[in-house]
């Protein structure tokens, strides 16, 4: 067994751990509000990882957190609440577990063990590495969570409600699968690319990346957008959780994706003319086809 499959094994069990420790939490707490209790549980599943990520020194363990927990937490709302047929939550827990699957599919196949570490840790580390175990902690670990968890309000509200079946649910269901797909599509894309031009520093032009510089943060976001229009098909106005997929579309606009191509840009100064000319996140149409070249994001 490769050192790869050795680091996901172990990662298996640590987040069955968390889990387990974040269901425990979440039943000793039964006199708090449903809403509480869940993220007191999400809290304590992180907190797992976070020490395991301080032994393994790499904050890089709680990557799949991100996909990995949010259509457990709606199961577990789904038993609690003795949920026994409902077609419009069975959609949207489908829909969310779709993404799910896809995109921890994605990080397994790339990451390659604990002796790898997301770039933007190494940089936080080096700023203050007598404070990373602070920084990972609240930076890296419980601010994902929050942001991720606040995703999911609405749709723990919409299975409160013993909700019907309405054109919001398929749209908001379509959105979803759609959103995946083109992350799948983006990923593929990158993945090939990256392959066929290995060792060569360029930036990725084609497919998707043509007319996006990030598909799959496109993907990523309107996922989230997919889930809330679920939420306001049984509520039918909008109220403070409109604030959810805003604050996710503003993490990637104004902090993954600068970041991102602060980076890129160092060893690859010939993005910044891709930056003039492809949307940065939506897919539009491109401000030049006359300039033809090859990048890598």
């Amino acid at each position: 067994m490769t050192k790869k499959y050795q680091s996901i094994f172990i990662l298996l069990g640590l987040y069955l751990i968390a889990i387990l420790t974040g269901v425990f939490v979440f039943l000793y707490f039964s006199q708090v509000e449903l809403i509480l209790r869940l993220l007191i549980a999400d809290v304590a599943a992180t907190l797992v990882i976070w020490l395991f990520s301080l032994i393994v020194k790499n904050a890089s363990a709680y990557d799949p957190y991100w996909s990995v927990i949010p259509p457990v937490m709606l199961i577990l709302v789904f038993f609690h609440l003795q949920l026994s047929s409902s077609f419009p939550i069975y959609l949207m827990i489908a829909g969310l577990s779709v993404w799910s699957l896809r995109l921890t599919y994605n990080w397994a196949k790339n990451w390659e063990g604990f002796h790898e570490q997301d770039w933007r840790y190494k940089i936080m580390y080096q700023k203050s590495p007598k404070l990373f175990f602070l920084s990972n902690l609240f930076g890296i670990q419980l601010f994902p969570t929050l942001i991720v968890f606040i995703q999911l309000i609405g749709a723990i509200n919409f299975m409160s409600v013993d909700p019907s079946l309405s054109v919001f649910t398929w749209i908001g269901f379509g959105i979803m699968i759609i959103s995946a797909m083109i992350q799948l599509i983006a990923d593929g894309q990158m993945r090939a690319f990256k392959e066929r031009t290995k060792g060569q520093k360029l930036c990725i032009e084609e497919g998707l990346w043509k007319y996006s510089r990030h598909p799959n943060y496109f993907g990523e976001v309107m996922v989230w957008w997919g889930l809330y229009i679920i939420y306001f098909g049984s509520v039918m106005k909008l109220d403070l959780l409109i604030i959810a997929p805003v604050l996710m579309t503003s993490l990637f606009l104004f902090i993954s994706i600068p970041w991102m191509e602060k980076k890129i840009i160092k060893t690859r100064p010939e993005y910044k003319s891709y930056q003039k000319r492809v949307s940065m996140l939506i897919p539009f149409f491109r401000k030049e086809e006359n300039k033809e070249f090859q990048g890598n994001t």
